[in-house]
């Protein structure tokens, strides 16, 4: 279960760090040059609700690939309806077209988190890969 609660935290720090970019840009392509100043909090309280589905990914056994892609599918929409739903509500966007704006925004995000995520097991598999060898090797001699 600590593995679980690192996993939340950190997408709760790439998420926030993540619109708060993109938002960063959109604003600079915009000439918007100030923000509400609830706009922090929302960012966090945002972050936050979107980091904790992550728990969807966490497995007691090994799950077959088909449950994975359910499981990464069913997340997906979670995510995409938390932000939608809060979006509405604070009023970050009025009109369809800048629904679908903050609609892709998440899918950016989230990809983001995802290969943040893939990079980071990777690297963790590659450790322990590396350690097993170097294990097996010493132990041959």
């Amino acid at each position: 279960m600590k593995d679980a609660i690192k996993m939340v935290v950190t997408h709760f720090f790439v998420i926030s760090v993540a619109m708060l970019f993109f938002t960063s840009v959109g604003n600079l392509l915009e000439g918007v040059t100030a923000l509400p100043i609830a706009y922090p909090f929302q960012v966090m309280i945002t972050g936050i609700l979107t980091a904790v589905p992550s728990l969807l990914f966490y497995f007691r056994n090994e799950p077959t690939k088909k449950q994975f892609y359910l499981r990464f599918f069913i997340h997906f929409c979670i995510i995409e309806a938390i932000v939608m739903t809060e979006g509405a509500l604070v009023g970050w966007y009025s009109d369809i077209l800048n629904a679908v704006i903050v609609f892709v925004i998440v899918m950016l995000v989230y990809a983001i988190v995802l290969l943040y995520s893939h990079f980071v097991d990777s690297d963790t598999a590659n450790n322990i890969n590396n350690a097993l060898n170097r294990f097996h090797d010493e132990n041959e001699d």
